[in-house]
């Protein structure tokens, strides 16, 4: 699938009648800003599609019915519209500094250039644009039914805080919730999201990463292409619970982040997104569009930690990884799918949408389970590799397979396509005849059936390396040892998005717990 096709994860928005943008104009009430917190510290790097690879490029004009352009505004208990197209109804620019308390913001006007509001949110609800333009809202309403209205936009490392605030989007595409470019930050607490159209994510970073951090908050898409998370940069939440209707779970392209803790995520539909090449609940790729950039060496980083992600797709894979390489790993997580029908992870090159050279485009997993319960088969090409790693007492429930590409060429194979490491304590449950390249499995590590007896191991030659009882067996390609090393590609990662400041500012306390 296109980029274009997921791009823009916004959040559907209810449709709402706005007020005329004089009268907003003439009611307005101006006052000094309180004094604004400090900028978030910390920020984290992005990859593949982070600020550090790709430069703000907007040379247009913007405009809007609320203007705060190197000053301050406080704006308390008012209404503001904007019925025009590619104009906010509020715009922070100039290192400026907003202040909403008990508004409503609504925006009609559809977008008339996809690339203008997709990358510099120059038809959003709200706007902030530039170092040290900062806008806070807090007991707001954000409406919007239009093309390409995005709700919260923050672009070229501008700054928005928000809290106890919803945000409504129905427009038809394009209309996503909470939306960062160009290393834009958005730290929301206790937020409600609704979108309804198309591309319109509940959270989003887009071209030139962002960083959005949510906590304790509501999210819910209805669209195609319209996951709970879309990142191209780092994406943050912590005791969040969301629905996508229309869409999977969380998309991330490039070498970018997501971080879940402590939340509930659910996807209930069950058709292919967009132009995927398989249904899928979690899906990590490269779509070689430009706006993820492909300059760095690193990975792209999904974890999830005390959290539960269910998908009702019923083929497919719960987590689908192509044209990248990625790290992921799950902690205490419950993975809600049908196992029957469809793969715990497949991870395989794509013939679909340039999405890289169809024959060398397989990806790079590490894939680690810390006291972790995993079911579902894995299936990975030979133009890929996979490193599971089962630690901490962890199980993984079925069977490996490794399937051939048909456009690899002899240059374009991997020599390891799946190396499987299971820890002291941390057992395999296997369901079927299973083939891997490598197995390292420690001694108190378990090699299983259902039924508890033991599984056969035998090497390419077929000498057998352990003799069980089960009727199952496991064939090793490769190497066989009782060894297992980790990296720092299997540890959980903190918190990189400051919340110091939001937390000071509103008198909060949402720091993250893992």
């Amino acid at each position: 699938m296109k980029k274009k096709s997921y791009k823009i994860i916004g959040l559907s928005l209810l449709a709402l009648s706005l007020a005329g943008e004089g009268a907003a104009l003439a009611s307005q009430t101006v006052a000094a800003a309180s004094t604004p917190p400090a900028m978030p510290k910390g920020s984290a790097k992005q990859g593949k599609g982070g600020a550090n690879t790709q430069s703000y490029d907007y040379t247009g004009s913007l405009s809007a019915t609320i203007l705060a352009s190197s000053k301050s505004r406080e704006l308390l208990n008012k209404t503001y519209s904007s019925t025009s197209k590619d104009k906010n109804v509020a715009l922070v620019k100039n290192a400026g500094s907003l202040t909403l308390n008990h508004v409503t913001l609504s925006k009609t006007g559809s977008s008339s250039n996809d690339d203008n509001n997709n990358f510099y949110g120059t038809n959003s609800v709200l706007l902030a644009t530039g170092k040290k333009s900062t806008a806070y809202i807090k007991n707001s309403k954000i409406k919007s039914n239009a093309k390409g209205a995005n709700g919260i936009f923050a672009s070229n490392k501008a700054t928005v805080y928000t809290n106890n605030t919803s945000i409504t989007t129905t427009g038809s595409a394009n209309s996503r919730g909470l939306d960062a470019t160009y290393g834009g930050t958005i730290i929301a607490n206790k937020t409600n999201i609704s979108t309804k159209g198309d591309h319109s994510a509940a959270i989003a970073t887009d071209r030139g990463g962002g960083n959005v951090s949510v906590t304790n908050s509501k999210l819910k898409t209805a669209g195609s292409g319209s996951p709970l998370i879309y990142s191209t940069g780092n994406i943050e939440v912590n005791n969040v619970t969301g629905t996508a209707s229309g869409s999977q779970i969380a998309g991330m392209e490039g070498y970018n982040n997501i971080y879940i803790s402590n939340s509930k995520l659910v996807s209930t539909n069950n058709n292919k997104t967009g132009s995927d090449p398989i249904k899928n609940g979690v899906i990590l790729y490269q779509s070689m569009s430009g706006d993820a950039d492909t300059a760095t060496s690193k990975a792209a980083k999904f974890q999830a930690v005390n959290s539960s992600l269910s998908t009702s797709i019923d083929s497919g894979a719960m987590f689908y990884v192509t044209n990248t390489s990625a790290n992921v790993v799950l902690k205490n997580t419950k993975l809600n799918f049908n196992s029957k029908k469809v793969n715990l992870l497949t991870i395989a090159g794509n013939n679909s949408n340039s999405w890289g050279s169809a024959g060398s485009n397989g990806a790079k997993v590490t894939f680690t389970g810390i006291k972790q319960k995993l079911n579902g088969n894995i299936a990975v090409d030979n133009i890929s590799s996979l490193k599971l790693y089962l630690l901490k007492n962890s199980t993984y429930t079925g069977k490996t397979t490794i399937t051939s590409n048909s456009k690899a060429t002899s240059s374009s194979k991997t020599k390891a396509p799946i190396t499987i490491n299971i820890a002291k304590g941390s057992k395999w449950v296997v369901t079927g005849n299973s083939t891997v390249s490598n197995l390292n499995v420690e001694a108190g590590a378990k090699i299983v059936d259902k039924s508890g007896k033991t599984v056969t191991i035998v090497n390419s030659a077929g000498k057998t390396l352990v003799k069980g009882s089960s009727k199952y067996k496991i064939t090793v390609k490769g190497s066989y040892s009782k060894k297992v090393t980790t990296s720092s590609a299997n540890k959980l990662s903190k918190s990189t998005i400051s919340r110091t400041a939001f937390d000071k500012y509103f008198d909060t306390n949402t720091k993250f717990s893992y």
